[in-house]
């Protein structure tokens, strides 16, 4: 789930840039700008060539199909490797590094013990990851209605799904070690995640092709297992295709000490705890709409999803993992500077989400009638794939953001108390989506679609589009819990002035609307290709002109 970068804000931004520069140490891992700007590089690269590839798959593809694969299969993997390995890996992450052991004691036998039960606890997730795609498979084989289980080689499309994930949950442990690191070897996940990326992207697009669209299903799945070998293969070569290690822990022979390091354990079950919830939450929608709307309808929201999560997946992804690494190291060290270094980046990260919503807010609503015909095929125009992609915009997107910023700092700050006391707000949340989609799903239509976003969206909306009210809903009972935590946390030293935009750059942004607005109802970019230049050309230099005003 999972935030934004670090625009260039305000002049005064610039002296905390460079405060942090100075607090941090030399490692990698304590330098957040840097890692983000390797893991943004990452997403970038390998998702605008996945884009392209996809923008192939979605008019070689049925919405049918499509919806299957991006909305049920991949909800059954997100699942499985959620549920296997988050709480585990934000507890390793955790835990001091080889360099800090080395530090507080001279022992080597001692430091041989920690790393051993390091790497007890990070093959857990591949026993847990067999056991759960068996529940969670047969639990979705029941359930599916006809329709989607006699779509061709349906079954076998969904063990090649598994499969993928269990290999991804394989290499966990060489995960572990890369981030563990000094420095983190970021350019070896660089490689094997977009690798994966693409080469998934170009076997899907092959497969379709070759195979034709009665086989989609099992094409889709191909790349998935082709996606999924890449990563194993680079991941292995980089460690001299030790495969033993990823199965099987050398055992503790010093007496007295246990398998696993009792606080890593405790804070990985904490935190597999709640991962649970958090996942019901983060996938309540996909999981909604895998129930609730028909095939077609599944297809029109998985468009609209893989186009709104385009800027999670470069952007907001990376960094949330920058932080949780740069929030890990600084929390557990020693050093009373830590925390002033860490407030000055949660300050800084919190405020360039809320400017992310202030550009958003800004051109979305304007120029995205313009720009739609362009993103969605012919054939998912008469599905609720427009409408979807609008609200995923214009709302899902700035709260994921924030919501993603906050957690991150949760995660890696929290104790086992305090992961407890966010589940139950968790829960809470759930409780307001249940209670948010029931009330606006409860007088609507199955598909209710019109032609461009107006005020009947929020008055009557589609079932599609109540899921993303009622997930928005849900966002912002995690974000108040996230806020207060780190208010907690920091005390006094944390103010609200330092977390909200600049007030030149709101009416700035009002004044943009206004222009906008204005060139828009005069409808000449509905009239032919000059009209239409003059208005995104117009919004382009605007937006520039915004970014630069920040």
């Amino acid at each position: 789930m999972t935030s934004s970068t670090i625009p260039d804000h305000v002049k005064d931004v610039q002296p905390e840039e460079r405060k942090l520069e100075q607090d941090a140490s030399p490692t990698a891992s304590s330098n957040p700008l840097r890692t983000a700007k390797s893991l943004v590089l990452l997403q970038l690269l390998s998702r605008l060539l996945t884009f392209s590839l996809n923008q192939a798959l979605l008019r070689l593809a049925s919405p049918s199909v499509f919806g299957t694969a991006a909305i049920q299969f991949d909800l059954i993997c997100s699942s499985i490797l959620f549920l296997s390995r988050e709480g585990i890996r934000n507890a390793l992450l955790r835990t001091k590094s080889t360099d800090q052991i080395q530090s507080k004691s001279d022992s080597s036998e001692k430091e041989d013990v920690a790393e051993k039960q390091i790497q007890a606890l990070s093959i857990i997730p591949i026993r847990l990851g067999l056991f759960i795609s068996l529940i969670l498979g047969s639990i979705y084989i029941y359930s599916s209605d006809r329709n989607t289980t006699t779509q061709a080689y349906f079954h076998t499309s969904l063990g090649l799904y598994i499969l993928a994930s269990l290999m991804e949950l394989l290499v966990e442990p060489l995960y572990i070690q890369i981030h563990r690191s000094n420095p983190p070897l970021l350019n070896i996940r660089v490689q094997a995640e977009g690798g994966m990326a693409i080469t998934r992207s170009v076997i899907t697009v092959a497969s379709l092709v070759l195979l034709g669209e009665n086989r989609a299903l099992l094409g889709f799945a191909l790349g998935q297992v082709g996606g999924a070998t890449w990563l194993v293969v680079r991941y292995l070569r980089e460690f001299d295709w030790n495969v033993r290690t990823l199965l099987w822990s050398k055992s503790v022979t010093v007496d007295g000490e246990n398998r696993y390091n009792p606080q890593t354990l405790s804070l990985a079950i904490a935190n597999t705890g709640q991962s649970l919830i958090k996942h019901l939450l983060t996938e309540a929608d996909r999981i909604a709409v895998a129930r609730i709307c028909p095939l077609d309808g599944q297809g029109g929201y998985a468009v609209a999803m893989n186009y709104g999560s385009l800027i999670a997946r470069i952007i907001f992804q990376p960094l949330e993992e920058s932080l949780l690494l740069h929030y890990s190291t600084s929390i557990s060290s020693s050093r009373m500077s830590g925390k002033s270094s860490v407030l000055r980046l949660y300050s800084l990260t919190i405020r360039s989400s809320l400017y992310l919503t202030c550009i958003i807010l800004t051109f979305v609503p304007t120029l995205y009638s313009a720009i739609s015909p362009i993103l969605l095929p012919r054939q998912y125009q008469n599905t609720t794939a427009p409408a979807i992609l609008y609200l995923y915009l214009i709302m899902y997107i700035p709260l994921m953001s924030l919501n993603g910023l906050t957690e991150s700092f949760v995660t890696s700050s929290a104790t086992p108390q305090q992961i407890r006391k966010q589940v139950r707000w968790m829960i809470a949340s759930s409780g307001i989506f249940a209670l948010t989609l029931l009330s606006l799903t409860k007088d609507t239509k199955l598909v209710s679609y019109n032609n461009r976003p107006n005020w009947s969206t929020w008055i009557n909306p589609t079932r599609e589009e109540a899921l993303i009210f009622s997930s928005c809903s849900a966002m912002l009972v995690r974000i108040v819990f996230s806020l207060s935590h780190a208010k907690d946390f920091f005390g006094s030293e944390m103010r609200i002035i330092n977390l909200i935009p600049n007030m030149r750059v709101t009416i700035w942004g009002s004044l943009v609307t206004f222009v906008l607005n204005t060139l828009a109802q005069t409808g000449r970019w509905k009239n032919g290709w000059k009209g239409w230049v003059e208005l995104i050309g117009s919004g382009g230099m605007l937006g520039l002109l915004t970014l630069g005003f920040m």
